[in-house]
């Protein structure tokens, strides 16, 4: 079986995801090939640059027409997004300056699956491009392809027919260009047989009253990966004395692609730690990208910065007492899960599919949404209270050999690409997970 992923970019949440079934179906004798934009140069078997960009002097009237295309995109997007919108956001239209056609390269497989590509698609010249006998799964890793353009819809519920209104647009309208991408969306998709994939049960719930999405399509959700066998409890002395953290007091972590990211709740976070009393002994741990928000924090700050090897953050989310996962908005969070699976229990904003691996009393505590006493309050609970952050370490820690284990995921996929393609396009010997996923 010949397995196309495209996805944007090669780090990120998504890119680590997508990383993971990857490799994941390469170990189980797939022939799987991951395709990115990133323009640096990556070693790794399957890994191959996008071929998209603006067309070459060789073609001087093709590059003429993306050029103009694109500048009327800008202009239109400045337009509708001057002035104050009622929220901040992302918003990425799926409008792209050149054509982005399935070349024959991409199109070489038996079956595509795309993950997160905003961005980096042009919708109409894309799926116009595709076989119709082409089997297509697409996993959703926010809620960018079922709405206009918009990353996250909050209480927003217009991506459910048609958008317009968006909040996050300065010059908002009926048919502003929310409206316009959502009917560029639903026009480019009509027609297609689309198995949707979603890493929790409420972005499926999302996912299946989109305006965007044909009729027709299957849902199911099926868990992020993740590999027990690089992610697995160190005992805290040890790891402490690896990375040169104190070897006594309270240690709460906190990570992030970017340590500037503000949606990711870096600013509660910090916030949340410096209310913490004297005699727990605080230490903030962060790891990623950039540098934090300076002269929040009134407490000890440790930075180890972007982690990349898999024993560095093991030995990160070991060492804390408590994981903190305090975002605006978050689909399933892969670093939640990571420290539960090295026996850290999780405070974590009630937002999105977190609940489904954050289980308020349970694998840790949820807190309100962009409110860092609350985050404190979680935090101090269990600070205070040794033995409960040791029972929601073991109950983290079993939640996640249950439904994230990689092996589990990559199985559930090959019997979604067998319904898809057939058992005869499965390579010999796979071994197939009995669980049914809903559809």
């Amino acid at each position: 079986m010949r397995i196309h992923h495209i996805n944007a970019y090669l780090e990120g949440g998504a890119a680590v995801a997508a990383r993971r079934l990857h490799e994941g179906l390469l170990a189980e004798g797939v022939q799987s090939c991951y395709w990115h934009a990133d323009s640096t140069s990556f070693r790794g078997p399957g890994y191959r640059q996008l071929p998209w960009g603006m067309p070459g002097l060789q073609h001087p009237w093709h590059a003429a027409r993306a050029s103009l295309r694109w500048v009327h995109e800008r202009l239109l997007r400045t337009r509708y997004r001057k002035g104050k919108p009622q929220r901040s956001g992302m918003y990425s239209g799926p409008v792209r300056p050149y054509d982005t056609p399935l070349t024959d390269a991409l199109a070489d497989c038996d079956l595509l699956h795309l993950h997160w590509v905003s961005q980096i698609i042009d919708y109409r010249s894309f799926f116009a491009s595709m076989p119709p006998d082409l089997p297509l799964v697409w996993t959703l890793h926010d809620m960018q392809p079922i709405t206009g353009a918009c990353h996250q819809a909050f209480d927003c519920e217009r991506f459910q027919q048609g958008c317009g209104e968006c909040p996050i647009l300065g010059q908002p309208g009926p048919r502003d260009i929310s409206a316009r991408d959502h009917a560029i969306k639903r026009q480019a998709l009509q027609g297609r047989q689309l198995q949707i994939v979603t890493p929790s049960y409420w972005l499926e719930r999302l996912a299946r009253v989109s305006g965007v999405l044909p009729q027709g399509c299957a849902f199911h959700t099926i868990r992020n990966g993740i590999s027990l066998e690089q992610f697995y409890p160190v005992e805290k002395s040890l790891a402490r004395r690896e990375l040169g953290l104190p070897a006594d007091g309270l240690i709460v972590a906190y990570a992030a692609a970017s340590l500037a990211n503000i949606p990711k709740g870096v600013q509660e976070f910090l916030r949340a730690i410096s209310q913490l009393p004297a005699r727990c002994g605080v230490t903030g741990l962060v790891f990623g990208k950039d540098r934090p928000p300076a002269g929040l924090a009134t407490v000890p700050l440790v930075n180890l910065g972007f982690l990349i090897d898999p024993a560095r953050q093991r030995l990160a989310f070991s060492a804390a007492d408590i994981f903190a996962l305090p975002s605006h908005a978050e689909t399933i969070s892969q670093t939640a899960v990571e420290a539960l699976a090295c026996g850290t229990p999780v405070v974590a904003s009630d937002v999105g599919g977190v609940p489904e691996v954050v289980r308020d009393g349970i694998t840790g505590l949820l807190a309100r949404p962009r409110d860092p006493d609350d985050l404190a309050r979680a935090m101090l609970t269990l600070a205070d209270d040794p033995s409960l952050r040791a029972r929601m370490a073991a109950a983290g820690e079993a939640v996640v050999r249950e439904e994230f284990e990689a092996v589990g995921q990559v199985r559930r996929c090959l019997k979604l690409y067998e319904s898809c393609c057939g058992s005869a396009a499965l390579p010999a010997g796979s071994t197939l997970s009995a669980e049914g996923d809903r559809g």
